[in-house]
């Protein structure tokens, strides 16, 4: 029987090269296109040999390509058979919760991490910008960077955003919080301030390609069962929290020195 490919790829996606890291991430973001693909065409469509994508497979911890692709057919048909009221009311959704959470940290670009730590030592404005399901999480990530020091803006309503386009610089910061990574009001006012200045973005959006993610410097993946029940979205938000405490975290131990302990 098929694994389920995060879980069979949990303990090796570390051990994987740039390279092969910049394949699994193209792998997670359109795994419904990569499971119908021989190993000749998703060869070609990443530009690499045959055996380069054979090596890849086995170094994830597959017998060979035809076990890789299996364990992508049977992780994306548990997930097409996910029915709402079943999600939420079903026993196992703590385990399907606790490990999409749980995926979202272990696939964390270590690079990106880096980078943006790196980013935020230069001490830039900070501006966050979310969707209509992600006001809380952007309220938060304000009080957040407000408290390590940081000039932190999160305008709560459209007109609020708009005011903001003139002031943002190169040498600031946009975090870009949208599940979907569609969102048409972020997207148009990011392209708005690209046409002038082009500050570093970082985004958080879920695994696949998305515009968000195409416009950004850094774009961290979450996962999430999708669930909208009476017209309201009930995604859960964690995975993304998270991502935001760790790069915080990240940051304050590359900067333990300026800290004082409470």
């Amino acid at each position: 029987m098929a694994k389920d490919f995060f879980e069979a790829t949990q303990e090796t996606v570390r051990k994987l090269n740039s390279n092969e890291r910049e394949i699994f991430d193209f792998v997670v973001k359109n795994m419904d296109e990569v499971r119908q693909m021989s190993i000749q065409s998703f060869a070609a469509q990443r530009y690499v040999s045959t055996t380069s994508i054979f090596r890849f497979a086995q170094k994830l911890g597959f017998k060979g390509y035809s076990d890789f692709i299996d364990s992508l057919r049977d992780t994306a048909v548990n997930k097409k058979n996910a029915i709402v009221p079943d999600v939420v009311i079903g026993r196992n959704y703590s385990e399907m919760y606790l490990k999409n959470a749980m995926e979202a940290v272990r696939v964390m670009s270590q690079q990106y991490v880096a980078d943006i730590v790196e980013v935020l030592t230069r001490r830039p404005n900070i501006y966050i910008l979310c969707d209509n399901n992600t006001h809380v999480i952007g309220q938060y990530c304000e009080k957040l960077l407000i408290g390590l020091g940081f000039r932190a803006y999160f305008p709560e309503a459209a007109y609020q955003m708009q005011t903001l386009e003139d002031h943002i610089r190169s040498t600031d910061m946009i975090i870009a919080l949208s599940y979907s990574g569609e969102a048409p009001l972020l997207i148009d006012f990011i392209e708005r301030v690209y046409l002038k200045e082009r500050p570093y973005l970082l985004s958080i959006t879920r695994a696949d390609n998305n515009i968000l993610e195409t416009l950004s410097d850094a774009n961290f993946y979450i996962f999430a069962e999708e669930i909208c029940l009476h017209g309201i979205d009930l995604t859960s938000s964690v995975p993304m929290l998270m991502i935001l405490e760790l790069l915080v975290y990240e940051y304050i131990r590359a900067s333990e020195s300026t800290f004082s302990p409470v």
